[in-house]
């Protein structure tokens, strides 16, 4: 095993239902046999499928407890000596879809407690696990109110319990507050002078910028939780310059057009790739020379779940959105300073005056888990129609980049969630050429996102297992000795058989197996930008490539 590399998990979308029957019809969500039969042994006459003992693919049925304990049993065995830390993205509550058997807010926390169990019996204390909240882990389903309003403080306190020790003690008042926080995770082995010391984690929650979420508005109102999440990561990036570590963000709902408010999503994007270098500064043409880490960027991973699929996409800002994250116009010169085009929250943030500047200091560099705060960080039992939103929006239906189109007041609420297209792969291939087309100037405001697949069988049980730079190679003329440190380098994705494992009498032995590795299939040394653009490029010139993206993304169902 190279001792350069390091490797961390990321588990995603469990969905632990306890009350998951096998041999149940999918019909019932799985938790009921037919009419006429009063046990599991009965075969089905009427031609619906049976359930199996680790759950069924290709269903709308969640994970038994069998599939979450043949999922520990494996990692305990294989990884649990392994790895570095683990990236969870939430929704480990069942969903609610049994019109007979509701769910509760306390199932969903039964379901995050079993899910912790699970991974802290496989890891203990001694690898960090960072966890996440997804939009099946409130209550009701993808609705969250704004910070200091009694169901979300509710939400982060339960949460924060049933993720018993998960969140820092110095990040709890951070995350009772607006469900996010920050973990150090990896401290990398003997770094130079000037070079990056470890790796931070972003838990981020983007419930507050999700469209199905209709209890907040957009990100351009003052008092928006999305934007103040916003503030919070240019802070949180702002303070891990200042202690040398680099940064992996993860959430649960993608950030992309379909998924976020507009606003939010550009400003997600703003914030982000700000940092981030154009691809040609990763290529230094003498690989004996370390390129500048100053220069690199912060974030090297965004990661996500949420979608079941195993794929990637660019996330990027576009300028004409810009404007309306900067509702007071403060933006551009306005402090005398030339070139400064910070908006009015990102000054805020980087000067620490103002709102945020109050924030900083009350509630996000605060280690007490006190929640009592100034009064004007909360808005008790508020609605969100008080919030100022976005302008309603359509996608135009002549570009496959859903290209964003203000349109009159008397469109459907923007808060109406969107459908993923009927053809996902295609729709992301488009959106590949897009950004070749638009050439290199455009690409250094891009950043990559990647969605990994789940263990809820929506198509079958999976995970990825990524690998990352921890040490400089001891010679220039080893591979990866021109990137930075925390650079992801590769992943595999493993993943479950259950239909024939089902099958099986006896427990198997080796309940996972690999799938496939990414640096075997598309033949790229590393996952930075410039890779990723590469790879874009490959699958927009070879067919073969694009079928086997296509079947890996559905992980070969």
């Amino acid at each position: 095993m190279n001792t350069a590399v390091g490797r961390f998990l990321h588990i995603t979308d469990m969905h632990v239902d306890p009350g998951y029957k096998p041999g149940s019809t999918i019909y019932s969500q799985c938790h009921r046999y037919p009419p006429h039969t009063a046990n599991s042994a009965a075969t089905m006459s009427d031609g619906h499928k049976h359930t199996g003992r680790f759950g069924i693919p290709l269903a709308k049925c969640d994970s038994p407890i069998a599939l979450i304990n043949a999922t520990s049993k494996y990692l305990q065995s294989n990884w649990a000596d392994k790895l570095d830390f683990v990236i969870w993205t939430g929704d480990s509550g069942r969903h609610d879809g049994d019109p007979e058997q509701p769910r509760t807010f306390d199932q969903i926390i039964a379901g995050n407690n079993i899910a912790v169990h699970a991974l802290q019996s496989v890891f203990g204390d001694s690898i960090p696990v960072v966890p996440n909240i997804g939009n099946n882990d409130i209550s009701p389903h993808n609705e969250l109110a704004a910070p200091g309003h009694k169901t979300a403080r509710k939400t982060f306190e339960q949460l924060s319990h049933a993720w018993q020790n998960l969140v820092p003690k110095d990040q709890l008042r951070t995350f009772l507050y607006g469900g996010y926080f920050a973990k150090d995770v990896v401290d990398y082995d003997s770094p130079r002078a000037g070079e990056s010391t470890g790796i931070t984690a972003l838990s981020l929650n983007t419930i507050y910028w999700y469209r199905a979420n209709a209890k907040v508005g957009g990100c351009r109102a003052k008092d928006s939780p999305g934007l103040a999440q916003l503030a919070w990561i240019r802070y949180q990036m702002r303070r891990a310059r200042a202690r040398n570590r680099d940064l992996i963000l993860l959430g649960h709902v993608l950030p992309n057009r379909d998924n976020y408010r507009p606003t939010c999503y550009h400003g997600y994007a703003r914030t982000v790739t700000q940092v981030v270098p154009a691809p040609a500064l990763r290529n230094a043409s003498d690989e004996s020379v370390i390129a500048d880490e100053s220069d690199m960027p912060v974030v090297h991973a965004q990661l996500f779940g949420h979608s079941n699929v195993d794929v990637w996409a660019f996330v990027g800002q576009e300028a004409k959105w810009i404007s309306s994250l900067d509702p007071l116009g403060l933006g551009d010169q306005q402090n005398g300073s030339m070139g400064d085009n910070r908006l009015w929250w990102e000054r805020q943030v980087d000067e620490e005056t103002g709102r945020f500047g109050k924030m900083i200091r009350n509630i996000w560099e605060a280690t007490s888990p006190d929640t009592t705060s100034p009064s004007d960080f909360y808005a008790d039992e508020r609605l969100w129609e008080n919030m100022e939103d976005d302008p309603p929006v359509q996608f135009s239906a002549s570009e496959s980049s859903a290209e964003i189109v203000p349109i009159s007041e008397t469109t459907s609420n923007i808060s109406a969630p969107q459908r993923l297209p009927s053809d996902f792969v295609e729709t992301l291939l488009k959106e590949y050429k897009q950004v070749l087309v638009k050439g290199p100037e455009s690409q250094q405001n891009l950043g990559v996102t990647t969605i990994s697949p789940s263990i809820v069988p929506k198509y079958v049980p999976a995970f990825r297992i990524f690998h990352y730079l921890r040490k400089r190679p001891e010679s220039s003329k080893q591979r990866w000795w021109q990137l930075p440190l925390g650079t992801l380098l590769d992943y595999d994705v493993y993943w479950a058989d259950i239909a024939r494992l089902n099958k099986l009498k006896q427990n198997p032995t080796k309940f996972f197996t690999k799938l496939y590795r990414f640096s075997d299939v598309y033949k790229l040394d590393d996952l930075s930008l410039d890779s990723y653009l590469k790879w874009a490029e490959k699958l927009l010139s070879s067919k073969s490539l694009r079928k086997k993206f296509r079947s890996l993304t559905y992980l070969g169902t």
